[in-house]
């Protein structure tokens, strides 16, 4: 990419995507040279889902040749503030939180070559009509990893930069991949967004 999308481009689409909205969409973005495309995701509901859709990206992110996918999704977590310094009020608050209710969150990661961004929103919602109208940042739920250091929780996206074959040798995946590619709702998703406007 001559221009690579900041972590901060993609969280502005992302909660523009959402506003307004009674839920966050789930979707990944692929970040080509020319163009993002758009794959709006099903369900991570289940390991098979996670495993096949971290396939789809993948064979997408090759397709495209793309350098970056970023994925936006919504959760629930009662995670508020972290304290490493003080683990006495730490476990207090961790005792606490069990009693707390569920925050309506919103999820931002960029995968890119080398670096995985994680950051983690608050939804705010109007109260008479539930859309979502804002955004407060959760630092305990914002941070950058390399990517060889990323938590397990992004396991299902592990693959997403990993070598190719030796060149001209087909293995099983790359068959996996490219059978998911010619799936309607992937390759649909592969027009760019001014291209699908036009249909």
């Amino acid at each position: 990419m001559n221009q690579p999308m900041a972590i901060d481009d993609v969280v502005s689409v992302a909660q523009a995507e959402a506003m307004g909205e009674l839920d966050a969409p789930m979707m990944a973005i692929v970040l080509s040279n020319e163009q993002s495309y758009d794959l709006p995701i099903n369900s991570l509901e289940t390991d098979a889902d996670k495993a096949r859709w971290g396939l789809i990206l993948r064979a997408a992110r090759e397709h495209v040749e793309a350098d970056a996918v970023a994925v936006l999704y919504p959760a629930w977590t009662t995670i508020r503030q972290k304290d490493k310094d003080k683990a006495a009020e730490t476990e207090a608050a961790a005792a606490d939180t069990d009693g707390q209710e569920p925050i309506d969150t919103l999820f931002v990661q960029l995968h890119t070559r080398d670096k995985v961004y994680w950051r983690g929103f608050e939804q705010i919602r109007d109260p008479k009509h539930q859309r979502i109208i804002g955004f407060r940042g959760i630092k305990a739920l914002s941070s950058d990893y390399l990517r060889d250091e990323a938590p397990s929780i992004a396991s299902w996206l592990s693959t997403l930069f990993e070598p190719l074959p030796e060149e001209g040798e087909e293995t099983e995946v790359d068959r996996e991949l490219a059978n998911l590619l010619e799936e309607p709702e992937v390759s649909a998703a592969l027009y760019p967004r001014q291209m699908r406007a036009l249909h």
